[in-house]
């Protein structure tokens, strides 16, 4: 045989191997004829693979798959294997309780016996689960119920030996106090109830007394009705002077009066504001360091434009009487000037 392959079947056998040691710690053995069940449980906390699955104490199988329930998560599905020796009926139980106070928890299976073909829970079947609290784990129902029976039963025969007279103890000294009290409580109620009877004489005057002061008031209260319609009475006539369309209409006047007031308040704040910017251009005007209060101040200045506007009013006479002077046409020789009789210039 060659190197290649038994190299090859070496490690064939060995990946094997590991396959099944890893099941075979998780808890299931994959040589076995081991039956698979189904518990479908809602808490399942400190369950994990390799929890024992037991009957009446004896190892039976392991837990092998925890998977929450595809439609409802709420309910766990728990998968545990059963020797194939071990034949489950359809009506076992599996309960899910604790191992101790300290923690763990198993599957115990219960049921009366084996059973025989059809009665048989089939393969990969799911059987009902159960989950037992932890002091259910620990005591059974059978030991609870003797447990509760005989403290029951202590308890009356304590409370029946209670108020012993022939006893000194403290609690049958005051429960023959608390006897006492009772007695002396019924005694005072006999007491209560004479004195009711012979006061009742009494509370019938005052019902009576009772009765007329209502009369009185039923008197009174038709005064005070009567009251009530004359003050009616005043309030028709009020309505009628029609006081509320007179208060309106002041009203209305008021609110026009109270416009007119601002529109009037505007109109002198406007002005007001006219009033400032026309004296800030008069205090430019007056001010000689600027445009405008140079040209209404200097008097030079006043002088000069004179004088240039009589200048400019002169030569626009002359260019109208002798406009030859001015344009030379075709050559020709220019005349001399000829003064009108009314020059201005004579008069400078």
């Amino acid at each position: 045989m060659k190197k290649e392959v038994r190299i090859a079947l070496l490690a064939i056998i060995t990946l094997a191997v590991s396959i099944w040691g890893f099941k075979f710690i998780s808890g299931k053995n994959l040589f076995s004829g081991d039956k698979i069940y189904y518990a479908i449980y809602e808490d399942v906390q400190d369950v994990n693979t390799a929890t024992p699955v037991q009957i009446n104490g004896f190892e039976v199988g392991t837990v092998i798959s925890i998977l929450p329930e595809p439609d409802d998560i709420k309910k766990i599905r728990v998968g545990f294997t059963v020797k194939e020796q071990v034949k489950i009926p359809k009506r076992s139980v599996a309960k899910l309780m604790a191992t101790g106070p300290l923690g763990g928890k198993r599957i115990e299976l219960v049921f009366d016996k084996m059973c025989n073909g059809a009665d048989c829970a089939p393969n990969k079947s799911v059987i009902t689960g159960e989950t037992i609290g932890l002091l259910g784990s620990i005591v059974s129902q059978k030991e609870l119920d003797q447990k509760i029976q005989t403290l029951t039963g202590s308890i009356d025969e304590t409370i029946g030996d209670l108020g012993d007279p022939n006893s000194t103890d403290a609690v049958d000294v005051a429960v023959r106090n608390l006897a006492a009290s009772l007695e002396n409580f019924a005694s005072i109620s006999s007491k209560m109830e004479r004195l009711m009877a012979r006061s009742s004489v009494n509370m019938e005057n005052a019902l009576s007394n009772i009765a007329t002061l209502s009369e009185s008031l039923v008197v009174s209260n038709e005064k005070l009705n009567t009251m009530l319609d004359n003050v009616n009475i005043i309030t028709e006539d009020l309505s009628k002077v029609k006081l509320s369309e007179t208060i309106t209409k002041t009203d209305g006047t008021i609110a026009q009066a109270e416009s007119s007031l601002k529109s009037v308040e505007t109109t002198m704040d406007q002005a007001n504001v006219t009033l400032q910017e026309l004296t800030n251009i008069l205090s430019e005007m007056n001010d000689k360091d600027n445009s405008i209060g140079m040209l209404l101040n200097d008097k030079e200045l006043y002088n000069n434009l004179e004088l240039t506007t009589k200048n400019m009013n002169l030569l626009l006479q002359d260019i109208r009487l002798n406009p030859r002077r001015y344009f030379k046409l075709f050559g020709k020789k220019v005349p001399a000037y000829e003064y009108p009789e009314s020059d201005p210039a004579k008069g400078k």
